[in-house]
C-alpha cells in the first residue's frame, strides 16, 4: 500500500513538473528555418517597408489626412519591400529544389509544398472567410466582391480589379501570384534536372529572367497611352509580368549553393565587394528617383523598375549578405529577428483590417486635434506593428501550429 502511494505520489510530482513545459511548448514559435539567419532580420525590415507604404498610402490616397510632400514621395517610393519576399521565397524554392536534383528524389519537394500549404493556407482562408462575413453582416460586402470571392479563395486574386469594392483582401495579390509561380516549380524542376551543366542551368535562367521585362515592354508600347494607374494595374501585379523575382531568387540559390565557397573568397577583397554593392546602389537611387530621365519617361523607367531593376538591387545585396561577414549581417541574424519573421505573414493577412478599423479612426481623431502628422504617421506605425505582431501570433498558436501537426503527420 505505502508503495502504490509513493509511486502515486512520485506520477503527480512528475505530471506537475510536465504541465509548465507542456503550455510553453503550446504557445512557443514553431520558427523558421535558421540554415540564413541574416535573412530573418531582412524579412522583417521588408515587413516594415510594405506596411508603411500601405500606411502613407491610406492615409493620404484614401482618406484625405495631410502628409507633408518632402515625405510622401520617398515613403511610397520605398515600394521594393514586396519585390524582397518574392526574391526570398524564389531562393527557398531554389535551394530545395536544387538538393532535390542533387539526390535525384522528389521528396524535398513534396516536404515543401507540404508546409506550405499547411503554413499558409489556414490563416489565409480563416482571414478571408471572417473578412467576408464581417462585411456581409455590416453590409459592406460589395456585388463585386461577392462575384470574385471564388478567385480569391483560388488564389487568383492578381487576376481580378483591385479596388476596394472589386475583391475583400486586395493585399492577396501578392500571395496569390506566389502560389501560381509554385505550381510551374515541377516543370522548371524537371528541365533543371535534365540539363547537363550549371552553366546551362544559369543560362536558362537568366533567359526566362529577362523574359520577364520583354512581356512588360511589349503590353507597354501596345497599350500606348498609359496613365499611371492604368500602368500600374497591368504591369504590376500579374504573374506573367511579374515572375522574373522569383526567377532571380531561384538563380541566387543555385549561385550560393554551387559557388558559394569561391564566391565568399573573392568577396573577401574590398574592390570586390565594391563592384558588387555599386551596382545595387545605383539601382537603389533609380528606383528612389524615377524622374532621373525626365518626367516624360517615368512610366518607361517603371517598366524596368517593376521586376529588373528591383531584382538586380536585391541580388546584389544578397550576395554581399549570404558570402561574406559583417556588422550588418551579424545585426540581421539577432535572434529576435526569426521570431518576428516567423509572424510576418499573419502581420501581412491582418495589417490592412486593423489599419481600416483601428488606426484610421486613431489618425481622424488626432489630426481633429490638429496633432502633427510627423507624430501621428510614425505613431501609426508601431500601434499597427504592435497590433498586426499580436493578432499574428495568436494565429499562429491557433491556427499555425495545429495546421503543421497535421502536416507532419502526413509527411511522415
Amino acid at each position: 500500500m505505502a508503495a502504490e502511494v509513493a509511486a502515486e505520489a512520485s506520477r503527480e510530482s512528475r505530471v506537475s513538473r510536465e504541465e509548465p513545459g507542456r503550455v510553453r511548448r503550446f504557445f512557443a514559435l514553431d520558427l523558421l528555418d535558421n540554415r540564413f539567419p541574416a535573412l530573418h532580420g531582412l524579412r522583417f525590415l521588408a515587413i516594415i517597408t510594405v506596411v508603411q507604404y500601405h500606411v502613407t498610402w491610406v492615409f493620404a490616397g484614401e482618406q484625405g489626412l495631410a502628409i507633408d510632400g518632402e515625405f510622401l514621395g520617398p515613403s511610397l517610393s520605398i515600394f521594393f519591400g514586396m519585390d524582397l519576399f518574392f526574391l526570398l521565397s524564389g531562393f527557398l524554392i531554389g535551394s530545395i529544389l536544387l538538393r532535390s536534383i542533387e539526390t535525384q528524389g522528389t521528396q524535398q519537394l513534396r516536404r515543401f509544398y507540404l508546409r506550405r500549404m499547411f503554413r499558409t493556407f489556414p490563416s489565409y482562408y480563416v482571414v478571408l472567410a471572417v473578412l467576408s462575413v464581417l462585411m456581409a453582416r455590416l453590409h459592406m460586402l460589395t456585388p463585386d466582391q461577392r462575384h470574385n470571392l471564388w478567385y480569391e479563395a483560388t488564389y487568383l486574386t492578381n487576376f481580378r480589379p483591385l479596388g476596394r469594392t472589386d475583391v475583400v483582401m486586395f493585399w492577396g495579390w501578392s500571395l496569390g501570384l506566389e502560389e501560381q509561380f509554385y505550381l510551374t516549380v515541377p516543370l522548371l524542376f524537371v528541365v533543371l534536372q535534365r540539363l547537363r551543366s550549371d552553366r546551362a542551368r544559369v543560362t536558362l535562367l537568366l533567359l526566362l529572367w529577362a523574359s520577364a521585362l520583354v512581356v512588360r515592354l511589349v503590353l507597354f508600347y501596345r497599350g500606348r497611352p498609359w496613365n499611371d494607374f492604368a500602368l500600374y494595374g497591368a504591369l504590376y501585379f500579374r504573374t506573367y509580368t511579374r515572375f522574373d523575382t522569383l526567377l532571380a531568387g531561384i538563380l541566387l540559390a543555385l549561385v550560393h549553393q554551387r559557388w558559394r565557397k569561391p564566391l565568399t573568397a573573392w568577396l573577401e577583397h574590398p574592390l570586390h565587394r565594391a563592384l558588387v554593392a555599386l551596382p545595387s546602389l545605383a539601382c537603389l537611387w533609380l528606383l528612389l528617383r524615377p524622374w532621373m530621365f525626365g518626367w516624360a519617361r517615368v512610366q518607361l523607367v517603371h517598366v524596368f523598375a517593376w521586376g529588373t531593376v528591383t531584382t538586380l538591387m536585391w541580388f546584389g545585396f544578397l550576395v554581399l549578405l549570404l558570402h561574406g561577414e559583417g556588422a550588418l549581417g551579424r545585426f540581421l541574424s539577432w535572434p529576435w529577428f526569426r521570431r518576428l519573421a516567423t509572424l510576418g505573414y499573419g502581420v501581412y493577412l491582418v495589417h490592412i483590417p486593423l489599419l481600416d478599423w483601428v488606426i484610421v479612426p486613431l489618425a481622424h481623431r488626432l489630426d481633429a486635434r490638429r496633432v502633427s502628422m510627423w507624430i501621428t504617421w510614425p505613431a501609426s506605425l508601431v500601434t499597427l506593428m504592435a497590433l498586426s505582431l499580436a493578432v499574428a501570433y495568436l494565429m499562429h498558436v491557433f491556427i499555425e501550429k495545429p495546421s503543421l501537426r497535421v502536416r507532419d503527420w502526413l509527411a511522415a
